[in-house]
């Protein structure tokens, strides 16, 4: 830079030399101060849009950005078939009510060629309590001075005094369902439970009633947890979760028929251990979370999510430019390539597809191989997770009935996280036990298309379930 004092000493080329300098810098300085305050205004406007976002309004998670191709609204072509509702048989129709004939409403004249039109209404009856009287006989023998009571089959309880009235077993099973499936809060299944069956009942009580129908379940949520651990295949994730002030973690263990819940303080490997046992011999499929990855689990199959792989790579994608923007893209197009071959294996002949499925994995090695220099550092750092990860990668090409995503387990978990979001999470240690019981019987007998209600209703009465959950067949008689 030429000091002021030295232009005496410039002649006049040199000076308008100096001149053309500064001004091409003046104007590459505006243009950067123009591009900066575009910067500036592009920020401020995302910075709005967030703060909207995040004052609890009706769509707080939208996206904001138009897709190129959004997917077409209603049902899609091959994803089951449209039918109108049938009409109810004759012998189903308990009341029909006639519509009076009238005159024309224009001149009052009388109407001529007539006819009827059917319409069916189907409704909800008013529904009222039905109170039982229970009487239970007590006597004592005179040989050994023991006292005996006799109950009815149908009883859930020898409460007598001022414990005597107690809540039947449908309205338990409804209440148990409401709170631990469907996400309500005890003072919602209280006003839903007034509204509708005129039935009033404290949220205390509800909650009491809660621990003692988990109390009745855990043997069943036992087998559960053993059924599990023979399964060929076993999803597996978990969400923050708090017990009181504390924090902790509620975990799901599912699979296409069973699904298994349970709270607990820690997110390490051991709570695996203990529901799928040292001995496990399944596929689990996870994401890559540390402690899917101890070395307490080192000898057992496993799958890593490709939904949660792709996902990071859209995102490094959407990061990178020029040429570090092809190692994303190679990654990701070979694992679209092993989705698309696993996809088409039935069509495919043995051979063939042993042929394509060993051309993936040598593409993949090829892409990650550890001598391979990378001059990103995202890139690398995604290259050694792979590796790290690589027996786990395509091993759902193998396998049949192994999903490459663990997208069954994150369906299953979204209930717990619209419970924890709509009315908390436990007080304490006993209410997160009773969630994960009544939870898991409540989830696996969706899943078996077994109806809630009267199965609960059964082990509650009778102690004896309609479907074993475990295999879902009838249990031997």
């Amino acid at each position: 830079m030429v000091k002021p004092t030295d232009l005496n000493n410039l002649d006049r080329e040199d000076l308008i030399k100096l001149v053309t300098e500064l001004v091409n810098r003046i104007n590459a300085l505006e243009q950067q101060l123009a591009d900066a305050q575009a910067r500036i205004h592009e920020l401020q406007e995302k910075n709005a849009v967030l703060e909207r976002a995040g004052q609890r309004q009706a769509t707080p998670f939208a996206r904001r950005e138009k897709v190129a191709e959004p997917k077409k609204a209603g049902r899609h072509k091959g994803k089951g078939a449209f039918k109108r509702r049938e009409a109810p048989a004759p012998e189903d129709i308990q009341v029909t009510k006639k519509a009076e004939l009238g005159s024309c409403s224009k001149c009052g004249g009388a109407l001529v060629d007539v006819k009827e039109h059917e319409q069916f209404e189907v409704d909800l009856p008013e529904v009222k309590p039905i109170i039982t009287r229970y009487v239970m006989l007590s006597g004592y023998c005179p040989e050994c001075g023991k006292e005996h009571w006799f109950t009815h089959p149908e009883q859930i309880s020898k409460a007598v005094g001022a414990a005597g009235v107690v809540i039947g077993p449908r309205a338990k099973a409804l209440a148990a369902d409401l709170k631990h499936r469907l996400g309500a809060s005890y003072a919602k299944v209280t006003e839903v439970v007034m509204d509708a069956f005129h039935l009033k009942v404290t949220r205390s009580a509800w909650c009491q009633a809660d621990q003692r129908l988990a109390e009745e379940g855990r043997p069943i949520y036992t087998g559960l947890i053993e059924a599990l651990r023979a399964c060929s295949v076993v999803h597996s994730d978990e969400t923050g979760w708090r017990i009181g002030p504390l924090s902790a973690w509620l975990w799901v263990f599912t699979q296409e028929r069973l699904t298994v819940y349970t709270i607990e303080s820690g997110r390490s490997h051991e709570v695996v251990l203990k529901i799928l046992g040292k001995e496990f011999k399944g596929v689990l499929v996870s994401d890559c979370f540390l402690a899917y990855d101890h070395q307490a689990l080192e000898e057992w199959l496993k799958q890593k999510c490709l939904s949660h792989l792709l996902k990071d790579l859209k995102a490094l994608k959407e990061a990178k430019a020029k040429g570090a923007i092809r190692f994303a893209q190679q990654v990701s197009a070979l694992l679209q390539d092993a989705l698309a071959l696993k996809a088409r294996k039935e069509t495919t002949s043995g051979e063939g597809y042993a042929q394509q499925a060993a051309a993936l994995e040598a593409r993949l090695d090829a892409l990650i191989a550890p001598k391979r220099r990378f001059s990103d550092g995202d890139n690398a750092r995604f290259a050694r997770r792979l590796r790290k990860q690589r027996p786990h990668v395509l091993r759902f090409l193998y396998v049949d009935d192994l999903d490459a995503t663990n997208n069954l387990a994150e369906r299953q978990l979204r209930p717990a996280v619209i419970t924890r979001k709509t009315n908390g999470c436990n007080r304490a240690q006993r209410g997160a036990e009773a969630h994960a019981i009544l939870a898991s019987l409540l989830a696996t007998c969706r899943q078996q298309a077994v109806p809630i209600l009267e199965y609960l209703v059964a082990m509650q009465c009778f102690g004896k379930t309609p479907v074993d959950l475990t295999t879902g067949l009838a249990p031997p008689e």
